[in-house]
């Protein structure tokens, strides 16, 4: 992306000489600077969730709870969390989507400071520890997950990881987006599961997998019915779930007007100056119709150059990500969600046993 005409109009510093970086580079490489170095980096991300933490407290809600461990687990990256109420209820595997990483579901912090926190997976993350379910989210071995061997090992990794950690016989709920929706469609079929959410996906049922198991889990269909294609299919599915006796619930998640405190209410560190500005953009631009709904999917939207042209890009590029799903979501055709998360949980601690 071109920056170009963002930064016409600004004073550029002027090039430091060579022979003062030369004279500079023992001193910028002694200990003491390099420790100073890292406690500048360190605290970088402890302003970040500090300023994470005021925009949920203005909203009046409880800062999201951030104490994950990250690590290897036969062989597959890895991040976790358990609740800090005791005792812990249940388990919570969470499958990405394409292109998508584990630490999309944590906000940045000392214990995962690669975290990304992206608002909508944060929020179900956050929702599942207040109501005291562990969280597991594991990488797919490439960039989406594959239906085959690696569902098999995923089963070993929850069974492996579960008795680690003194949650072996707990019930064991799996959520999966997209590409993940797939897969833990096809975990259903190999586990036992209490329940498994499956997320703008239809899931993947027959062809290669074979015929339903004699037990299948509680199904929960989340989607956008805007795109018409996967609603079809979803219906579909859910009738030849619920003629072989399985449960299913279907829950919709619709399109949003893009007011001018969507993004401050729902992207922590976003302040409603900055939501105001992007939206004032947003009209002008011709983005959004007359009663404030996206015209395009975000991912279609060119509204990064838009804002650079404005000149304010480089206040905003820092949430980029989390700009984008909001946005995504706002067209309610293919995102992750939390709009129904309450809802989800009430349904899904009914089939705990």
């Amino acid at each position: 992306m071109s920056g170009t005409s963002a930064a016409s109009h600004r004073w550029s510093k002027p090039s430091v000489p060579p022979d003062i970086l030369r004279r500079l580079a023992p001193i910028l490489t002694t200990p003491v600077v390099l420790l100073l170095l890292l406690l500048l980096a360190a605290a970088t991300v402890c302003l970040y969730s500090q300023s994470a933490a005021r925009s949920y407290e203005s909203r009046g809600v409880v800062p999201p709870l951030s104490s994950p461990t990250v690590e290897t687990i036969h062989g597959a990256h890895a991040i976790w969390e358990l609740p800090v109420v005791a005792p812990t209820r249940a388990v919570l595997f969470v499958a990405h989507g394409c292109r998508c990483r584990p630490e999309n579901f944590w906000p940045p912090s000392p214990r995962c400071p690669g975290c990304a926190g992206l608002p909508e997976d944060v929020a179900i993350t956050e929702r599942a520890l207040r109501r005291r379910f562990a969280v597991l989210a594991v990488a797919s071995a490439g960039e989406c997950w594959s239906l085959g061997k690696e569902v098999n090992a995923a089963k070993r990794l929850i069974r492996s990881w579960t008795a680690k950690n003194g949650l072996e016989g707990l019930p064991v709920v799996a959520l999966g987006a997209s590409s993940g929706g797939y897969f833990v469609s096809r975990l259903a079929a190999k586990m036992s599961l209490a329940a498994v959410v499956i997320m703008i996906a239809e899931g993947a049922f027959g062809g290669s997998a074979g015929a339903l198991p004699a037990v299948y889990p509680p199904a929960m269909f989340i989607h956008m019915p805007k795109d018409k294609r996967r609603a079809a299919l979803v219906e579909k599915n859910s009738k030849m779930l619920m003629e072989k006796g399985v449960e299913v619930k279907e829950l919709q998640s619709l399109e949003l007007p893009l007011t001018s405190t969507l993004l401050s209410e729902r992207i922590p560190g976003l302040d409603r100056g900055l939501s105001e500005r992007i939206l004032t953009a947003f009209v002008e631009e011709g983005f959004v119709d007359e009663k404030g709904y996206m015209k395009e999917d975000g991912r279609a939207t060119p509204w990064k150059d838009a804002l650079v042209r404005r000149g304010f890009w480089e206040e905003v590029s820092p949430l980029a990500d989390h700009i984008q799903e909001e946005l995504n979501l706002a067209y309610g055709y293919h995102e992750m969600t939390s709009l129904h998360t309450d809802e989800m949980f009430d349904w899904v601690e009914k089939h705990l046993r």
